[in-house]
């Protein structure tokens, strides 16, 4: 059974639903990706909220007019969770942006930069992020899920009486909840110890 569908965002208030950017990823990956297109930050911003349980990839560019607001939107969306990858585009070199914003994108996790209609660095960072995604936790019971629906609902965590179910973990996880924190920190000290103990 293939994975679930991911999600690729683009933001941007100059390409347009017809832009070649944006048609040539949907030719590339539409058959793998829900691709969804955002003229301004704000509704982009909300739908990122709506399906933050999901893997996506988000295409931000970073100026709207005279305004930075897409590194605003991402520093914001950090504060959030770390697990949304997102590839911040200019059509200006990476020097020119202020020297606060590129301190607080540097001192994020998982962000990536191309030039603005770069369609070949875009394809390249998404395919680096899938590979990322083979080896996360989330990702990797994501698949676990998929291939076994039936665990969905089937409790796999309580904490001060609320139970958990698998798919709730799952999105405990992707938003970075502190039920979310605790579960990985949990199954990456148990493979640990499980490693330690087939070592001694």
């Amino acid at each position: 059974m293939e994975d679930s569908i991911f999600h690729i965002i683009i933001v941007d208030d100059t390409m347009g639903e017809n832009d070649p950017f944006v048609v040539n990823l949907k030719l590339d990956y539409g058959s793998e990706a829900k691709i969804t297109y955002f003229e301004n930050v704000s509704p982009a911003m909300d739908f990122i909220d709506m399906h933050m349980s999901e893997r996506m990839i988000v295409f931000m560019d970073c100026k709207f007019g005279s305004v930075w607001e897409g590194i605003d939107a991402v520093i914001k969306l950090r504060k959030k969770t770390a697990l949304v990858y997102v590839v911040m585009m200019s059509a200006n070199p990476i020097n020119q942006l202020k020297t606060d914003d590129l301190a607080s994108l540097i001192n994020t996790e998982n962000i990536f930069f191309i030039k603005n209609t770069d369609e070949d660095g875009a394809k390249e960072k998404i395919e680096r992020i899938r590979s990322i995604w083979k080896s996360r936790f989330d990702c990797i019971l994501e698949r676990w899920l998929t291939r076994h629906p039936e665990i969905s609902d089937v409790e796999a965590f309580s904490q001060s009486g609320k139970k958990y179910t698998w798919k709730d973990i799952l999105s405990e996880i992707r938003m970075q909840t502190p039920v979310g924190k605790a579960m990985e920190q949990m199954v990456n000290q148990f493979y640990l110890y499980k490693y330690a103990e087939n070592k001694e």
